[in-house]
């Protein structure tokens, strides 16, 4: 597997759990829960690409841009998290301050 194509699943699942799991169970409908704990598990995400690709000089292509592991991780996760999390909130009335 590419390191890209690594950290895409790595932060495909961590929203998956999040959101599918972990957010309705402990959250709900509250914003600020769910803000607090998705910024829990963007830190454990990027944790996990640290450990993997740290010093590495790894070079990510992200839409035709070299971006090393962090930049390449966060904007991943925020790509896939955004209409996630619209679907999440939709779903259950979740209202934004």
């Amino acid at each position: 597997m590419t390191p890209e194509l690594t950290l895409i699943v790595l932060a495909a699942i961590m929203i998956a759990l999040g959101y599918g799991f972990i957010y309705p169970r402990f959250a709900g409908n509250d914003f600020k829960k769910v803000s607090m704990q998705d910024m829990f598990a963007t830190a454990v995400t990027l944790f996990i690409a640290a450990s993997l690709y740290y010093n590495s000089n790894i070079e990510f292509n992200w839409l035709g841009f070299k971006l090393n592991w962090f930049w390449f991780t966060l904007l991943t996760y925020l790509i896939i998290e955004i209409p996630v999390c619209l679907l999440y909130a939709k779903k259950h009335n979740m209202k934004f301050p």
